[in-house]
């Protein structure tokens, strides 16, 4: 009987062992999957703010339903080729990220927009990103530099 009870011992402490390696290893899964996410949204980030500097959007990877709603515009801007429509407007001698915060579908890039003139305006850019392409686009920035 005293013998049972070891045994029987021995095996809950096997299977959690086991268990817990097996729960470890899905972990590690999931925060590699994580990371492959936040670099995959870094690089279409990048994409973003190189056409702010190129002025070409066309490696962007927009959703058809994009929306930017900005200080500049007049309500949301609905869908692709409008959004890519209006920012094609929008130029920049640099750019100069900050930082950059990934968090699931959600990112945020702070960084200094350098005007063609100059300027040097600091900003705040949110984005929602599904599956691998943006859906919304809200920048938050002082409008007073671009409407004088």
């Amino acid at each position: 009987m005293n013998n049972k009870k070891y045994y029987v011992l021995f095996l809950i402490s096997l299977l959690s062992v086991w268990a817990e390696l097996a729960l470890s290893g899905c972990f590690r899964a999931t925060d590699q999957s994580a990371q492959r996410e936040r670099d995959s949204i870094a690089k279409l980030l990048e994409a973003y703010i190189d056409g702010y500097k190129s002025g070409d959007y066309g490696k962007v990877r927009f959703a058809a339903d994009v929306t930017f709603e900005g200080p500049l515009t007049s309500g949301k801007i609905l869908g692709k080729p409008a959004v890519q429509k209006f920012l094609s407007k929008v130029h920049a001698k640099d750019v100069r990220v900050k930082r950059q915060i990934i968090d699931g579908q959600f990112a945020c890039v702070l960084a200094d927009f350098e005007t063609t003139e100059g300027t040097v305006v600091p900003f705040c850019e949110f984005f929602r990103v599904r599956g691998s392409e943006i859906a919304e686009i809200r920048p938050y920035f002082d409008p007073r530099p671009f409407v004088r």
